[in-house]
């Protein structure tokens, strides 16, 4: 009984700040490690094969990222309704969420794999991908696509740890898969020079590690989230209640990537230094970023558990706590980017052109840090009462057509490479702003009395 205390945090009762802290912590880690494996690829790339390869595996990326987050919108959605479930005590639908989450997370994973493998040359050419890096983007992106299967289990096996409070045991696999990861990528990049080929490789194998050790997690734990085989089916009743939150997530997700695509065929009209500058850049401001979203992740499970307990004086605690927390973490790394921009863009590849784009990419970028991390934690607690359509909407007219607008405009009148960077920190700061209107005059509001 004290293993299974230790492993799950109860986030409707003790201190908010040191519960949100503790179950954040392991989060961050995992954030951490996830960005680690595609910037071990990069890095790694960038290092052995040379600048053209490490600008294929940093061209895949947003087309990726597109197709893969319109899905993972679904773990976010189990997280929540299997958290609501949880804060509830509800075990019969704990059971069925656990299993419908399971069949959905196998079932896009299958559709991403066929669709993407077959698709890639056609989503590389429509973003004028450079022909001296196509043919390996093209290598990269589908060895990637084989490995979609396993990384939405993955990430469907953590959301439900995390929705019961466990957010260590998703760290501890990832720990191992990035192992895997690094040490492959090593062997197969750096000493058998399989150039993009063996990155990809690496990944995948990373991959599937992860995926079998939260798997075989969840089949032998004697916890009320036990995943069992003969409810890995699809529940209607558990599927609908993951759509209404997951759909909208994930067409939000989906939406920040659709503008990446674009911005990234806008990107790749600078040329191969351009386009290695701004992944190097995009791996290390996925750090940053995901460090602010480990709190919103939190923000969310808080929210879920508290909704189902229906403790709603404690979630208006919370969400002051959690945006303090955020503020004072956006802070410190908006400091260390803008005062190591150079340096760290450097590690990835030290020709004087790349290290120029992707610092002053990184430098412009990180003024929208706080905007993000605000507005991403009040998301998570809206989310987390059960309502996505709101946050989606919002993300909807910020992140993709007020980008997309605005760089329309003002591309063909300075043709600067800066005016895609700008866009970022100035569409972070709009949604934040109707984020909290939305938060204290939205609809979703009708649920609790804030």
């Amino acid at each position: 009984m004290s293993k299974k205390i230790s492993r799950n945090i109860n986030l409707t009762e003790g201190s908010i700040a040191e519960g949100l802290i503790k179950f954040a912590i392991p989060l961050l880690l995992t954030n951490f490690l996830q960005q680690l494996y595609n910037t071990a690829d990069l890095m790694i790339v960038g290092r052995f094969a040379g600048k053209n390869p490490m600008a294929a595996v940093g061209a895949t990326g947003p087309v990726s990222n597109l197709l893969i987050g319109l899905f993972l919108g679904l773990t976010t959605g189990a997280s929540v309704i299997i958290s609501l479930y949880y804060g509830s005590n509800d075990r019969d639908g704990l059971k069925k969420s656990v299993g419908v989450s399971y069949f959905l997370g196998l079932m896009s994973g299958l559709f991403i794999t066929i669709f993407g493998y077959f698709t890639t040359p056609f989503f590389l050419r429509i973003m004028d991908t450079p022909q001296e890096i196509f043919r390996d983007a093209i290598i990269y992106m589908r060895v990637f696509f084989l490995g979609t299967i396993p990384i939405l289990i993955y990430n469907m096996g953590a959301s439900i740890l995390r929705a019961t409070g466990d957010s260590k045991r998703p760290f501890n696999f990832l720990c191992v898969s990035a192992i895997v990861n690094i040490v492959l990528d090593l062997i197969l990049v750096g000493w058998l020079q399989m150039s993009v080929l063996g990155a990809g490789i690496a990944t995948l194998a990373s991959q599937v590690a992860s995926a079998a050790l939260v798997t075989y997690s969840l089949l032998k734990t004697d916890g009320s989230y036990k995943l069992r085989k003969e409810e890995i089916k699809l529940h209607k009743f558990e599927a609908k209640r993951i759509f209404e939150v997951g759909i909208p997530t994930g067409v939000q997700t989906a939406l920040l990537s659709f503008t990446n695509v674009i911005f990234q065929a806008k990107i790749n009209s600078f040329g191969s230094d351009a386009i290695a500058g701004v992944a190097a850049e995009g791996r290390i401001d996925g750090f940053l970023f995901m460090s602010l979203q480990a709190i919103a992740l939190a923000a969310t499970t808080f929210s879920g558990q508290n909704f189902g307990a229906k403790k709603y004086e404690r979630l208006r605690e919370g969400i002051k706590v959690s945006l303090l927390i955020v503020f004072g973490i956006s802070a410190v790394l908006s400091v260390i980017a803008v005062a190591f921009a150079e340096e760290l863009i450097a590690i990835f590849n030290s020709d004087p052109k790349v290290v120029g784009y992707g610092s002053d990419f990184l430098r412009i970028i990180s003024l929208g840090i706080w905007s993000f991390g605000l507005s991403e934690t009040i998301s998570g607690f809206i989310r987390g009462s059960g309502n996505a359509m709101g946050p989606m909407i919002i993300s909807l007219l910020t992140i993709c057509i007020f980008r997309l607008v605005v760089v329309y405009f003002a591309m063909p009148i300075f043709n600067s490479i800066r005016v895609i960077s700008i866009i970022y920190p100035v569409s972070y700061f709009v949604n934040f702003l109707l984020m909290v209107i939305y938060y204290k005059f939205g609809k979703w509001r009708k649920n609790i009395i804030m």
